[in-house]
This record gives structure tokens, sequence and C-alpha cells, in this order.
């Protein structure tokens, strides 16, 4: 497990890095680079967790998956004038439903790993 720690630790800091060249208006795909390669970061860490049986997947998933939509769709609606206004709400309620996954995420990890000790 401690492996495979880093990778989501990695992913997360290269999605931050991500946020924060985007506010700085850094110029070029670096910011798209940083998202994408810290998103497959964080995606290789759940598969070989599950793969290797030190992750557990639950219902929490689904806020993952409705997380993720709405915040892809916000970034149409940004670019889209007729939706505009649907932007902001797409985009704060895709982050709350990404903040209650991670948070219902890491309390299922504690308890599996409990179980398993």
């Amino acid at each position: 497990m401690d492996k495979i720690k880093y990778l989501i630790m990695a992913g997360g800091a290269l999605i931050l890095a991500g946020i924060f060249l985007k506010i700085t208006g850094v110029t070029g795909p670096w910011a798209a680079i940083a998202f994408g390669v810290g998103g497959t970061l964080k995606l290789l860490y759940m598969i070989l967790g599950v793969r290797s049986g030190l992750v557990k997947l639950g219902p929490e998933l689904i806020l993952l998956v409705v997380g993720l939509s709405m915040i892809f769709a916000a970034v149409y609606f940004r670019k889209a004038e007729v939706y505009l206004a649907l932007y902001g709400w797409f985009l704060a309620f895709g982050i709350v439903l990404k903040t209650l996954f991670v948070l219902l995420f890491i309390r299922r990890q504690k308890k599996y790993r409990k179980s398993l000790a």
C-alpha cells in the first residue's frame, strides 16, 4: 500500500499545480497537462488498489462520476453563451459532490483497513 499511496499524493499535487497555473494565467497547455496527468495518477491508484485488494470501492463512486460529469458540463457551459448562467451552479455542485466522494472514500478505506488488521 505504501508504494501506490504516492500515486494519489502525486496526482493531487499535480491537480493543485494545474489549478495554480490556471489561476495565475500561465499560457500554453501546462495547466491541462497537469490536470490530465494528475487525474491519470489518481485513477491508476484506484485501479491498482482495487486489483491488489487494498482499496474497496462502494456506492460513493456514483458521487465521483456525477461530480465529474457536472464539472465537465460546466466547462462546456462556460464556452456556450446560452448556458452561461448554469456554469456556476454546475461547477459548484460538481465540486461539492467530488468533495463528498473524497470524504466518504477516506472513511470507507479507514474502516476497510481496520477490518483487514
